[in-house]
């Protein structure tokens, strides 16, 4: 079956640095479908959790898996609960209101630890973009050189017409320095 580059990304590289790294136990992936059902297999040793407001593709979701919005992670996670939150192919397809994506932001920076990872991909060229960094909640991170490819952003080119798919990594400023 066919993976585009940035899928191939994600899970060869983003997905299997977050296995092997021991600082990292507790993952949030957001947004689930078909194809994101092997990614508790990945990550069979941490804990996978999930998030997607549609209930059709819950079957395709981690443990735990919350029916809802990331908006509205404090409806279903305690503060401070993840390690790394992983948003891939989100912004722009549905949450496409800067107004959401800055709400977005707050609520993974209250889910994540201090230092923990927030790992976007984003298709910038999509007319349905809204940058992340352009964001009020964005300053409550800081862009980081991520495990093997040890820096904070990998543009990725796509034979679609977005042409390309964006990953930025993020850290969570501790609370004092935000």
């Amino acid at each position: 079956m066919y993976r585009p580059p940035d899928r191939r990304f994600l899970e060869d590289t983003v997905l299997r640095a977050l296995a092997d790294n021991d600082e990292v136990q507790r993952v949030l992936f957001v947004g689930v479908q078909w194809y994101t059902a092997r990614y508790a297999q990945i990550l069979a040793n941490k804990q996978f959790a999930t998030i997607d407001p549609a209930a059709n593709v819950a079957t395709f979701g981690g443990e735990p898996h919350a029916i809802g919005y990331v908006q509205d992670l404090h409806n279903f996670f305690t503060p401070g609960q993840f390690d790394a939150i992983v948003m891939s192919g989100v912004i722009g397809f549905g949450l496409n209101d800067p107004r959401d994506v800055d709400r977005a932001l707050g609520a993974c920076r209250l889910a994540l630890r201090d230092q923990g990872w927030l790992i976007i991909g984003v298709n910038e060229l999509k007319p349905t973009h809204v940058d992340p960094a352009q964001c009020p909640e964005s300053h409550g991170f800081e862009p980081t050189p991520f495990g093997p490819v040890n820096q904070s952003r990998v543009d990725l080119k796509l034979p679609f017409r977005e042409r390309r798919h964006s990953f930025l990594f993020w850290k969570k400023r501790p609370a004092q320095a935000q």
